[in-house]
């Protein structure tokens, strides 16, 4: 089992990328690994 970090950086709902994310997320943990999902979407980041 491997640990798996997966940081989505889309700022719509229901993006392409964010789609994409999820799916890697559902595949990883099917495979039996232990995934963490972050997203930014709702993260005030400062530059």
């Amino acid at each position: 089992m491997k640990k798996v970090l997966i940081i989505s950086t889309s700022l719509r709902h229901n993006a392409n990328s964010e789609i994409l994310a999820h799916e890697t997320e559902r595949g990883a943990k099917d495979a039996g690994h232990e995934v963490e999902f972050i997203t930014l979407k709702d993260k005030d980041i400062k530059f």
